[in-house]
């Protein structure tokens, strides 16, 4: 019942973990949450489980691997660090796009400024 997920299972759910959280675009309060969090995670696995235990049949067991995951100081720093490169690829696109947009605007010209001599 409690039996903690493989290695392969583990980054499966941090990544899964990190593109909800990016989905619904709460990176940053995720990070600050984490952050702050971070040293009382074990303390916080084993008092969920043991809160959760009780509710096992109404929940679902999907939720076991989770707790057993982050739980562990190391994964959640590993779930940090997936959520700043997503929004490290994602400042690299809009920096993209802007010299992109900034390109085609040397290129074309507005009509007002077609038709003013200077």
């Amino acid at each position: 019942m409690w039996e903690d997920p493989s290695e392969k299972e583990k980054d499966e759910m941090i990544k899964k973990a990190a593109e909800t959280i990016y989905k619904y675009d709460m990176d940053l309060v995720a990070i600050l949450v984490l952050e702050s969090i971070k040293p009382l995670a074990s303390v916080g696995g084993q008092l969920g489980r043991y809160m959760v235990a009780p509710f096992i049949p109404f929940v679902s067991e999907r939720t076991l691997p989770y707790f057993a995951t982050f739980q562990d100081k190391q994964n959640v720093e590993r779930l940090i660090k997936e959520l700043e490169e997503y929004g490290r690829k994602e400042d690299e696109h809009r920096k993209k796009m802007k010299e992109e947009r900034a390109e085609k605007g040397s290129e074309k010209k507005s009509w007002w400024r077609r038709i003013l001599p200077f």
